[in-house]
């Protein structure tokens, strides 16, 4: 609490506030009120003190109020708390008028002064309750809201990318390995029964269906099918083949033959032509014979949108017709008629005709289907999908937070896969100094210092919680997040996790001494057992205790090091080693 001297007493500086009570009360006093708005784990802003002691004494008097309000602990502030940025809220009459934000200083002092003037001539100022969100407020919401709408639409844009450049990646394999497959899919009104007649056509054609199968169909399977399809079914068709089950053949073509492609849509043009069988000794006329399978027509109901003008139109009609209920029955049916009738107006249907056979015509899109719907043809030369990283940013933190975050960082370590801390958070010039809280708490400490966090960008509360913390810097978005997190943490980069347990496999896998006899020869099971003597297993021991995790990290990617004497460390102690000075390159 700040205290100033006055004549007759000591006047309290600033008020300490930590509860709604305090601030209701507060907030009746008159005059000026300037609240600094601060979190817990931040405090309130020091280095304004003498500024707002030198105005109040100077220019406001009784008539400016200053006060430090802990956001945590006061509701009408909620939306201020975890924020490291320093926050001023300038009060009249029980109403907001101005809202600053950051330690500019000569604009803290401007802003102050005018308000005061013109607080002390009772002019009318633009307020806005405690809780609302100010000009500035919004403007920094829109902003905010704009850049995470763009780095959305570029992280979707990444994703696609990689996604395609993966799909063409694995059809020029299928196609490279499968040159005579191609595939058939069949419309719902096709059924496995009728696989016997479907086959009729093939022979002639000297293909052969190596393997057939019922799917249901969905969405982001034919995505993945029509990726660069050149001739896609219709949108409004798939529409209507979604979870739908549907026959798809496998069939071997002979190269002679021509393309799988071209083959098979001759064989869809068997199944979907009609034939004309001549007169014959039981028919003296010729006959037509329909196609073996046919499209299937299907009725969608498509409501028509209704603009506001025609709703406008209906409510004030039905208010009228509302008003003469009293009419006899003849009006009223004739009422409901008309009513009928502006639904069915507001209704349109429409047939879409579902095609009884789907044959590609391209073979990167009959290599997408196999990959799609037969992958176990593809065992012996593709390998499984790989498990992809989920996409991720950096955020950094001033080294002081590390109390704060070292839980985080433990209990959320699914989402945090790496972390260490360095000079800076600038990748291009950031030197190592050490990949865990422990390490970092024996290193001699430096306010510039930062740790570095990659941070997942999945759907739990991790960078909501770390956001809380204020960092220093968070990636634009995961794009540039993900080469950021290559150069701050490279493929040789280890944890201290990792660390340990590589130390702990090199343990294990250390063989064990045979005792040897005389004679040179193994010990056996009668007094020549596989044992240490008591000199050698003490000696094991010297070795392994003086192998410790730190030493072991020495010589990693990390580039941390041991030096001389050092000044005092992080955690308060002194320690007999220095930073590294590995520079993190690109």
């Amino acid at each position: 609490m700040q205290k100033m001297a006055k004549k007759g007493g000591v006047q309290q500086l600033q008020a300490d506030i930590s509860t709604d009570e305090e601030f209701e009360k507060f907030l009746q006093r008159s005059g000026l009120l300037v609240l600094d708005i601060y979190s817990e784990w931040c405090g309130p802003c020091l280095g304004m003190v003498g500024s707002l002691r030198k105005i109040k004494l100077e220019l406001g008097g009784d008539n400016l109020q200053l006060a430090i309000c802990k956001a945590g602990s006061i509701s009408y502030l909620e939306r201020f708390n975890k924020k490291s940025e320093p926050t001023w809220m300038f009060v009249t009459g029980g109403k907001a008028i101005n809202i600053m934000f950051g330690t500019d200083v000569p604009k803290l002092v401007a802003i102050i002064t005018k308000m005061l003037q013109s607080t002390m001539a009772k002019e009318v100022h633009q307020s806005y309750e405690i809780t609302e969100l100010q000009p500035i407020e919004l403007e920094q919401q829109e902003v905010k809201n704009k850049a995470l709408r763009l780095a959305e639409n570029i992280e979707l844009e990444e994703c696609k990318r990689k996604r395609l450049e993966y799909l063409k990646s694995v059809t020029d394999c299928i196609m490279q390995n499968l040159p005579d497959i191609g595939i058939t899919v069949f419309g719902p009104q096709v059924n496995r029964e009728m696989f016997k007649k479907l086959s009729e056509p093939a022979d002639p054609l000297k293909i052969q269906c190596k393997d057939r199968k019922v799917f249901t169909i969905t969405r982001s399977d034919f995505t993945t099918v029509n990726f660069a399809s050149e001739n896609p079914l219709a949108s409004d068709v798939i529409e209507q083949l979604y979870d739908k089950e549907l026959l798809m053949c496998f069939w071997k073509v002979e190269d002679a033959l021509g393309s799988p492609p071209n083959v098979l849509r001759q064989y869809a043009h068997e199944l979907t032509k009609e034939t004309i069988k001549p007169p014959d000794e039981f028919n003296e006329e010729e006959i037509t014979v329909p196609p073996i399978i046919v499209p299937l027509d299907v009725t969608v109901q498509i409501k028509r949108e209704v603009c506001e003008t025609e709703a406008e139109i209906v409510r004030v009609e039905q208010l009228n017709d509302n008003k003469e209920e009293d009419k006899s029955e003849v009006d009223n049916e004739a009422a409901e008629d008309r009513d009928e009738g502006k639904l069915e107006d507001s209704t349109n249907f429409k047939t879409i005709r579902i095609p009884p056979i789907w044959v590609p015509s391209d073979q990167r899109t009959n290599a997408a289907l196999i990959y799609t719907y037969f992958r176990g043809q593809t065992s012996a030369f593709l390998p499984p999908d790989p498990v992809p990283e989920p996409p991720h940013i950096v955020m950094t933190f001033d080294a002081y937070k590390k109390k704060d975050l070292d839980i985080l960082l433990e209990s959320c370590r699914e989402d945090i896969p790496l972390y260490g801390f360095f000079t800076s958070d600038n990748p291009q010039t950031a030197v190592f100094i050490a990949n865990s809280v422990e390490k970092y708490n024996a290193k001699p400490y430096v306010p510039t210092d930062k740790i570095v966090l990659k941070v997942n960008k999945v759907k739990t509360q991790t960078v909501p919680m770390l956001m809380a913390y204020g960092p220093s810097y968070v990636s634009t978005n995961s794009v540039v997040g993900h080469k950021e997190a290559c150069q701050f943490f490279p493929d040789n980069y280890k944890s201290a996790l990792q660390e340990e347990a590589e130390l702990h496999a090199v343990k294990a896998e250390k063989p064990k001494k045979r005792k040897k006899n005389k004679k040179g020869a193994d010990a056996d099971d009668n007094g020549k057992a596989d044992v240490l003597s008591e000199a050698e297993a003490q000696q094991e021991s010297e070795e392994a205790a003086k192998t410790t995790p730190e030493e072991s990290a020495s010589t990693t990617s990390s580039g941390e090091d041991s030096c001389e004497s050092r000044p005092p460390t992080a955690d308060g102690n002194n320690s007999s080693a220095d930073r590294g000075t590995g520079v993190i390159t690109k």
